[in-house]
């Protein structure tokens, strides 16, 4: 059997050869300099007693379409990736067995019409009205009857790039609709902010966590400070159903076909394998490491020809400068996956002074210190040492039982065929603020504005629906269900849902023991 690096290695060669025209000295980023034959042919990969090094071919796409209260996480829309969907993901990596035992597809799928047509070799031989921006290695892999190949747009986001991992059918459909349809999309405020001096924070040497973002002016709550899209994005159904060795071959195509500087972020980021020969385990526990679960919403042409909803592909995604933030249980910032634009914004929920680090959170914060601490060490190999972890004992258990609370509290909020009052939505806000819980402080804001509402207190509700509103609509976007509704009762609270709806059951209550 060959060693594990020739796969990477013909990889990256087809991604040189056939995509990019960069030399092969580019990817010593890989560790895979010394590999590279002189002067520069493909390395040979052997499959099932046969040699090969796949082509790459590039597809256009027809422009039709196909088909294929607020919550209490950041679990949709953008969250890290192993909280929610894959517990186990960034565990210990086992070295990969038999690599090459799958041969490579060497039957690229048809992905539109026009791409039938055309000769099994890299450029293609009909031109499309839209040139495809997109190009798909013959690489694939399968789960069941679905085939998942690696595609990149090497235009994307100014110049930065994307790789997705997906399936002929479903890249079809994304790449048929904004933002994903443009050949150079156009550099806007919505799109991307480039890494520039003006940035707001700077790489520092954070002691027990290696490097992080420290604020290097004053940041106002409110302020976005991070808009980023992904690097590479895997399909749900590639990253819970592909073994962890075919995964890590899709992924070292989708990096190796990134232009250098993103690609070089990405490999910079913290996961990678030092092993020698690992350079597969390395790509995929950066991946899995960083990854953020990530929905991109879908829309088809109806007959009137306009653009209409037509569902939802989860996705993991990485971003390599939102991936640079360390975790805190009370962190000062926030963020959200915004499916329009691709992008990952990210905000500070508080006021943020210099020299500050900046942090996200990777897990429920609103869970008992030992529950946080545990699924910290078990997912990403660390524990926290944050203000609400590291202090001392009795603060600690105090803590923990306003977190009990709330969670008692939140139960009896939100069950309205049980007596509640506004006073328990003011207690619950009171020990969002006590815990440091900015990030979370919507929800609260939300149940007090309802509660307020429902005892005929439109005033006192309205104020409230506002303040949900602005925290709301920087933390979670502006397409939430709790959004329209707290819209609605600022707009006229006697006719929102929730109007005097504490008092009405209130009513039945006496008049069933009356």
């Amino acid at each position: 059997m060959r060693p594990r690096w020739s796969l990477v290695a013909c990889v990256a060669a087809l991604a040189v050869e056939c995509v990019s025209g960069e030399s092969p000295g580019d990817y010593s980023d890989l560790g895979l300099a010394a590999q590279w034959p002189s002067p520069f042919t493909c390395p040979t990969l052997v499959v099932d007693n046969t040699t090969s090094c796949p082509p790459v071919a590039e597809y256009g796409f027809s422009l039709g379409h196909g088909a294929d209260g607020p919550h209490d996480s950041q679990s949709d829309g953008a969250s890290r990736t192993s909280r929610e969907s894959t517990p186990d993901a960034a565990a210990t990596l086992s070295s990969p067995t038999s690599l090459e035992a799958q041969p490579a597809a060497q039957h690229p799928e048809t992905i539109s019409s026009a791409a039938s047509q055309q000769p099994h070799h890299t450029q293609p031989a009909i031109e499309e009205e839209k040139k495809s921006p997109w190009t798909r290695s013959t690489i694939c892999r399968r789960v069941g009857r679905d085939e998942f190949c690696a595609f990149a747009h090497q235009s994307f986001g100014s110049g930065q790039g994307i790789s997705l991992i997906t399936t002929p059918a479903r890249i079809l459909i994304l790449g048929s609709q904004p933002p994903l349809d443009e050949v150079l999309p156009p550099l806007s405020p919505e799109q991307v902010i480039p890494e520039t001096a003006s940035s707001p924070y700077q790489d520092v040497f954070v002691p027990g966590k290696g490097i992080g973002l420290v604020a290097s002016e004053p940041i106002r709550a409110g302020r976005r400070i991070m808009l980023a899209t992904p690097a590479v994005m895997v399909d749900d159904r590639a990253f819970t159903g592909l073994r962890k060795e075919d995964l890590a071959i899709l992924l070292a195509q989708a990096v190796v076909n990134l232009p250098k500087t993103h690609r070089a972020r990405f490999l910079n980021l913290s996961g990678s394998v030092d092993d020698e020969g690992s350079q597969l385990d390395s790509i995929h526990k950066i991946f899995t490491t960083n990854a953020f679960k990530t929905t991109i919403k879908t829309v088809e042409t109806n007959l009137a020809g306009v653009a209409v909803p037509a569902g939802e592909i989860d996705f993991h995604s990485t971003f390599t400068e939102v991936s640079r933030l360390n975790h805190d249980c009370s962190p000062n910032l926030g963020y959200y996956f915004d499916s329009d634009t691709l992008s990952h914004k990210v905000y500070a929920v508080r006021d943020v002074f210099p020299g500050e680090e900046l942090t996200i959170s990777y897990v429920d914060v609103i869970q008992p210190r030992s529950v946080r601490q545990d699924r910290l060490r078990s997912t990403w190999s660390f524990s926290c040492t944050c203000p609400r972890c590291s202090a001392e004992p009795h603060v600690v258990a105090e803590s923990d039982d306003r977190v009990g609370q709330m969670l008692q509290l939140r139960r009896e909020l939100d069950d309205y065929s049980i007596a509640a009052t506004p006073e328990k939505a003011e207690l619950l806000l009171t020990l969002y603020e006590l815990e440091g819980l900015a990030v979370r402080i919507y929800e609260a804001y939300y149940r007090v504005a309802l509660e307020w509402n429902g005892v005929g207190e439109s005033a006192r509700a309205m104020k409230y629906a506002r303040l949900c509103l602005d925290k709301g609509l920087t933390l979670r976007g502006p397409d939430r269900p709790f959004v329209d509704s707290m819209r609605e009762l600022v707009a006229n609270p006697t006719t929102h849902w929730s109007w005097r709806f504490r008092l009405k059951e209130k009513g039945k209550e006496s008049n069933g023991s009356s």
